[in-house]
């Protein structure tokens, strides 16, 4: 039997700055993610991970999925190895409904609720999952 030796890394595909030093607020986190990557306008549900470090600066974000009209399924592994690799101490989720209703749904909650737990044994922060409809977000947490 063989085996390999791996070396893990990952890689900046484009750079981005904003003009606040820190993230304070839900409100900071959704005009980012919009002006980058118009989630308020998507017709099919993504997934972005947000990481940040302990001063609460953005230092990655990533799409960790892509659905359909109403679904979007979350790999936990690709969300806990994109946040480790990118060596954040804290992170922060966020999705959109193109329904136009911010309201989080029961499975939202429930993949939100495992994650904390998750989260809390990895040694990393969860702040927020945020759930984005046209103009409006709504927090899962």
């Amino acid at each position: 039997m063989n085996f390999s030796k791996v070396k893990l890394q990952m890689v900046q595909e484009k750079n981005y700055s904003y003009n606040s030093k820190i993230v304070k607020s839900a409100k900071d986190i959704v005009k980012y993610i919009n002006d980058i990557e118009e989630l308020n306008k998507a017709t099919e549900e993504h997934t972005i991970l947000i990481c940040l470090n302990a001063r609460n600066n953005i230092i990655a974000y990533s799409q960790v999925a892509k659905g359909g009209l109403n679904y979007c399924n979350l790999d936990l592994k690709t969300i806990f190895k994109t946040i480790l690799l990118s060596n954040a101490n804290k992170f922060i989720l966020c999705h959109n409904h193109p329904s136009g209703t911010a309201r989080p749904s029961a499975k939202d909650i429930n993949i939100t609720n495992m994650i904390k737990d998750i989260s809390k044994v990895m040694g990393v922060q969860f702040l927020d999952h945020i759930v984005i409809a046209n103009d409006d977000f709504v927090s899962c947490i």
